[in-house]
């Protein structure tokens, strides 16, 4: 039997809130397993053709998850032209796949709220313009994590009920614990600095229940080490 596909696509943009993705993969590869998910930085491996495969994955997933920082919407190329503004912007190519597909599109509003907001429909490329009437969901930095990531979780399993099936059953063993973090990708946390202020080096998967302002972690889930992904070039 063939392995189930991603029912959940993570959209980002590189340089923008970086944490974000990266949390957000964790801590619902714990929930749903990591093949409930496509992330380019973790389903990408070295040598892939990757435009057929962010294509056919944009257009597939029942869910896509826009994650919209502070830089999300003016990014821009080294022309110093705005980059969602150009039709060949991947961010912008796996939206329009979602809408043409219609999928349910959640923008992931990643920041205070100050800082961060849905962008407006005149804001947007007209392909991609009716992201702005989609009801957005908010994710901040520091002890709001514990409450609005297993709120997002519950939306999601109402969105995509088989969901509800896919459970992590490698799970492991649970630190709780304060923890610096030296460097997250994908849920891998390496150069962790303990309570004794002595550095380890922890090679494991690890969703993470709280980060603060000072990059501290708090409850950390170990999961099962997953096989090495390729670097994350969007």
């Amino acid at each position: 039997m063939p392995a189930p596909g991603p029912l959940i696509f993570i959209s980002y943009r590189g340089g923008d809130a970086e944490w974000a993705p990266d949390y957000i993969h964790a801590a619902l590869a714990a929930e749903f397993g990591e093949e409930s998910l496509f992330k380019a930085g973790n389903n990408l491996r070295a040598g892939d053709e990757y435009p057929p495969i962010l294509e056919q994955s944009a257009a597939s997933c029942p869910v896509m998850l826009v994650c919209i920082g502070p830089r999300w919407l003016g990014a821009q190329n080294p022309d110093g032209t705005r980059r969602l503004d150009d039709p060949h912007d991947w961010v912008r190519r796996e939206i329009e796949l979602a809408l043409k597909n219609d999928r349910h599109l959640v923008p992931l509003l990643t920041g205070n709220p100050g800082d961060t907001n849905i962008p407006s429909p005149q804001d947007l490329p007209e392909s991609i313009a009716p992201l702005a009437f989609r009801q957005a969901f908010r994710l901040e930095r520091g002890g709001r994590l514990r409450i609005t990531v297993p709120d997002l979780v519950a939306r999601l399993t109402d969105l995509v009920p088989s969901l509800v099936s896919r459970t992590n059953s490698a799970a492991g063993g649970g630190i709780s614990a304060r923890m610096q973090i030296g460097s997250l990708r994908g849920g891998k946390a390496t150069a962790v600095r303990g309570p004794e202020s002595v550095a380890h080096q922890i090679d494991a998967e690890m969703t993470i229940e709280e980060i603060d302002e000072a990059g501290d972690a708090v409850v950390v889930d170990l999961l099962s080490r997953s096989p090495a992904q390729g670097s994350d070039a969007r």
